[in-house]
């Protein structure tokens, strides 16, 4: 990631398309008690703060493996955690030692200290990185990316939703599209977070991955943008009866009579509290972002990069090529998905092939496209009351062994009539590129029991435990100097 996105901002700079904002350029004076710019840096290359860089290993990562850092800030709150990571850098030592400086401190006070100070701002905590998004944004240059993981999942995908809202003014539903839901939400706090800065975001990659969501996007230092915020982002009016969801932003931009756009309040979608299938009430989750999750132009240069470099230089190449290539075909603009068997159960039919519904959904003139998030999940442009008719086409040609209980909400769809009838041949936009060429899309866990591991503690159980990692760091060392004595005797 960090490489493409080296080569991209290295390019723009030389090339003079990434203007600085009007408050850096020069000629003008800074304001009284201003905190000094950052340091500067050696030509072509980039600067990079790890906020919660625990072990530092990422950062020692990033220093050897990304030609274009010149300088990498491995920050932690733990004086154990800079200890450690201080050890890592000497025992890599090399490029290692001479580009990644240990930090104490908070997260916070490093980014406030360095305004515009880094190219590349990386927050990965162990749960929300909702309380350091503002003083991240502070320190990432114009033009530069912030990378920010949340691994929350449980309260993002609707299980808390109090706690969601506490932290990132967001309700979000307990459905299906849950997982991306999450990097929705996300997505939305750091837009806010950014608005308040004066700043827009544009992701450039955003996935849901095993256990946690990560987010990349570039800052771009642009009042305009802060002020259209609004039209980013969307509420999500969901039934309660069936899986019928439809989105609304909170903005809107109008023009009449050919004067120019103006920013207006957004409206509800037809049917307003009302399910339009089911008559069933209608439930209210956000905001999100409304917005592509992904810079296509930027994951085919992934892409690219990952095959150039292969296993060799990449060990997770094929798991990362096959997210991509899920990423690669996903609908930029249709937010959320619905899940394929889900809405069977909700009409209690036999699961129809993924491509059959993709297919009457395309021959009726819509696009459809499958998620990096769920594999049975069914991403859109048409409305939720095609689907419906595409699934009540489905059940009158495969009835169920029983009818629906009356007053049920299958009964309700079931007993409304189609407008059309749908062709269910195969229609060639609705297949899967990757899929046709057999190149993975999903793959298993890399181990048994793979998931998030237990929290950094400060207590007497942490305490023996780092005891008893630091003598096996001093005793691995111990063995690495008695072989280099050993060889230069020989």
């Amino acid at each position: 990631m960090l490489n493409v996105f080296a080569a991209r901002r290295v390019a723009e700079i030389e090339a003079g398309t990434l203007k600085p904002p009007r408050s850096e350029r020069s000629g003008r004076k800074a304001a009284p008690g201003a905190v000094p710019g950052p340091p500067p840096k050696p030509a072509k290359t980039i600067t990079v703060l790890e906020g919660l860089a625990a072990t530092g290993l990422r950062a020692i990562r990033y220093a050897l493996e990304v030609d274009a850092v010149s300088r990498v800030v491995a920050n932690d709150a733990d004086p154990a955690a800079v200890a450690s990571i201080a050890r890592n850098v000497a025992s890599n030592g090399g490029a290692a030692a001479a580009k990644v400086e240990p930090s104490l401190g908070d997260a916070r006070a490093a980014c406030l200290a360095a305004p515009s100070g880094f190219d590349v701002v990386d927050l990965d905590p162990y749960g929300s990185p909702a309380i350091f998004l503002e003083a991240a944004l502070v320190a990432v240059a114009h033009g530069g990316l912030l990378a920010v993981t949340a691994t929350d999942m449980a309260v993002l995908c609707g299980a808390n939703p109090g706690s969601a809202y506490a932290k990132y003014g967001s309700f979000p539903l307990h459905r299906a599209y849950g997982h991306e839901q999450g990097l929705r939400i996300l997505l939305a706090a750091v837009e806010a977070a950014a608005a308040r800065a004066g700043k827009g975001i544009t992701p450039l990659l955003s996935v849901s991955v095993d256990f946690y969501v990560r987010a990349f996007v570039r800052v771009h230092a642009s009042p305009a943008a802060a002020k259209l915020s609004s039209t980013r982002l969307s509420t999500v009016w969901q039934s309660t009866g069936c899986d019928a969801f439809s989105l609304a932003p909170l903005g809107r931009m109008v023009s009449k009579g050919g004067k120019p756009a103006l920013l207006k309040p957004g409206a509800p979608p037809d049917g307003g509290g009302v399910c339009a299938e089911t008559g069933a009430r209608v439930v209210l989750g956000g905001p999100m972002w409304n917005g592509p999750l992904h810079d296509q132009g930027f994951v085919a240069d992934l892409i690219a990069e990952v095959d150039a470099g292969g296993p060799s230089r990449y060990p997770s190449a094929p798991r990362v090529r096959a997210l991509l290539a899920a990423v690669s075909e996903e609908l930029p603009d249709a937010p959320l998905y619905y899940n394929v068997h889900d809405l069977c159960r909700t009409v209690r039919c036999t699961p129809p092939p993924a491509d059959a519904i993709r297919s009457a959904l395309v021959n009726q003139g819509h696009r459809v496209s499958g998620t990096h998030a769920n594999p049975l999940g069914l991403k859109t442009d048409a409305p939720s009351a095609v689907v419906w008719d595409v699934m009540r086409c489905w059940v009158a040609a495969h009835p169920p062994p029983r009818p629906a209980e009356a007053g049920s909400p299958a009964a309700i769809l079931l007993a409304k009539q189609p407008e059309f009838k749908a062709n269910f041949s195969r229609a060639p936009g609705a297949l899967s590129a990757a899929r046709g060429a057999k190149v993975a899309r999903f793959l298993p866990n890399p181990e048994p029991f793979w998931g998030p591991k237990a929290r950094a503690g400060t207590g007497a159980k942490a305490r023996r435990q780092a005891a008893a990692n630091d003598a096996r760091a001093a005793a691995k060392a111990a063995v690495a100097a008695d072989k280099k004595v050993g060889g230069e005797r020989a």
